[in-house]
């Protein structure tokens, strides 16, 4: 029999570190440049991404994490639809942040060569060993427990997201009342402000503003480290979506500035907004200094997706569905084993840097399969709450989404064409593949459907071994 509550950490998140952690979970100067490609539709673009996806996710992760506030997905879809369920969501949030992090990761590292050697950025075998080096690097430090990690998210979002952010937001304003000649197309026409739904671009571009804000519901994995979860938690999600938005919409139009649609790199966008900011201005000369910090960030931001999603499988494992090895945490409360194993898996994926020459393929195949697993996870994360308002009516939950069961109808139907819709776009290939299109879908299907079996096939052959049989449910 395994240990189902986790030993009871003795240092708690307050308020504004949870903000910051949950930032840092998703927001990236890297969303900004795709923004930009999509000049004044990104206005609309992000209108909808919020009514769409951010509004959805944040009020119902809300109401789950007050309701069961344990340890994020795992609890909430388990106790909705027990345990093999609740297994297969939280091991598809788990997997598909091993593929999105080795993409942050090596963003990470090609961003920090971007003002010294941008070409560098490019190579193959720097970005494999800077991914090897820089994640064992953020894991073992992680090996020290939730207050290093908050120093860390707290540190890395501020210097590394917030004030890079605030810096080119402000000098778009200083070079839009300058008068100077702006690059973005204001024209007031339909074609300009409004997507073509039958334009595969479009589709894409919608899936990456939803994208962009995934994430928002991993710190839930830290409910049992947050001072008082139930009035915390709501807060912290819904300060942390408001800013994600205003400051990415911002940054986004902040690119859209200066640089022309069509000449922005999908990496290093939001560098090269800063260079060209700087050199109008005769700054030239702080470039490295905002590389180093956009680095930062992006560091900061692998730090904190190294231990969110694996607190819900860490939960699970303490569960039995795991060998007990993986139960087990050290003195400051970290499941060490797990994250041992996760730092492995992403040294492996990292090595299919060095087999394709385009690093850039890479980048977007590795963004294509996390799209996949994550838009599922999604899927059953919005079921799991409309079927919990009948289940169990009688969990309290400090917060309830507005409208009462019609309240979480909407929402969980709205979050779920978006995550059905996410999915089906997530099959349209990227640019320049190496291979044919039907390889391409070929190898998201077996990606899918590994990520489906691997969980369920694991509960099939543990189910004795699991501590409360998958008819239990409800609050723990």
């Amino acid at each position: 029999m395994q240990q189902e509550k986790p030993p009871s950490a003795e240092h708690k998140i307050a308020f504004i570190p949870l903000v910051l952690i949950t930032t840092a979970l998703f927001m990236t100067l890297r969303n900004m440049p795709m923004m930009a490609e999509t000049g004044m539709q990104m206005v609309l673009l992000n209108a909808i991404t919020v009514f769409a996806f951010l509004i959805p996710t944040a009020l119902i992760s809300a109401e789950l994490a007050t309701g069961w506030p344990q340890n994020g997905v795992f609890h909430w879809v388990e106790a909705a639809f027990g345990t093999p369920v609740g297994f297969v969501a939280v091991f598809l949030q788990w997997i598909q942040s091993i593929f999105g992090v080795t993409s942050i990761v090596a963003y990470a590292t090609a961003t920090l060569t971007y003002a010294f050697d941008p070409e560098l950025g490019s190579n193959r075998y720097y970005i494999t060993f800077s991914v090897l080096a820089l994640y064992w690097a953020a894991t073992l430090i992680n090996f020290r427990g939730t207050e290093t990690s908050e120093k860390i998210s707290g540190y890395a979002v501020s210097i590394g997201v917030f004030f890079p952010s605030a810096l080119l937001i402000l000098f778009s304003i200083y070079y839009l009342f300058d008068g100077e000649t702006i690059a973005l197309d204001t024209s007031a026409t339909l074609s300009n402000w409004v997507p073509s739904l039958s334009d595969t671009t479009s589709l894409v571009f919608f899936m990456s503003f939803v994208f962009g804000f995934v994430g928002i519901e991993v710190s839930a994995c830290h409910a049992n480290e947050v001072e008082n979860p139930q009035k915390n938690y709501p807060r912290a999600i819904f300060t942390a979506a408001i800013a994600g938005f205003v400051i990415t919409l911002a940054g986004g139009l902040a690119v859209s500035l200066i640089l022309e649609k069509g000449n922005i790199s999908n990496i290093n966008g939001a560098l090269q907004a800063f260079s060209a900011y700087l050199n109008a201005y005769g700054l030239s000369i702080l470039t490295p200094f905002i590389a180093l910090l956009v680095a930062v960030g992006a560091a900061g931001q692998v730090s904190t997706w190294i231990v969110g999603p694996v607190k819900g499988m860490w939960a699970a494992s303490r569960k039995g569905l795991l060998p007990a090895h993986f139960a087990k945490a050290n003195k400051n409360n970290v499941p060490t084993a797990l994250l041992i194993l996760q730092a492995s898996l992403i040294s492996f994926i990292a090595l299919s840097f060095i087999l394709f020459e385009n690093v850039n393929l890479v980048f977007l195949v590795l963004t294509s399969t996390a799209v996949l697993l994550y838009s599922l996870m999604y899927l059953l994360m919005f079921v799991a709450a409309i079927r919990l308002r009948y289940t169990h009516p009688h969990i309290p939950r400090p917060y309830r989404v507005p409208g009462g069961n019609w309240g979480i109808w909407l929402l969980g139907i709205i979050g779920m064409l978006t995550a059905i819709s996410c999915f089906a776009i997530g099959f349209i290939p990227p640019p320049s593949l190496p291979f044919s299109i039907k390889s391409f879908e070929g190898l998201m299907v077996v990606a899918v459907i590994l990520a489906l079996l691997v969980p369920l096939s694991i509960w099939f052959l543990r189910r004795k071994k699991i501590s409360h049989a998958s008819k239990s449910r409800g609050h723990e």
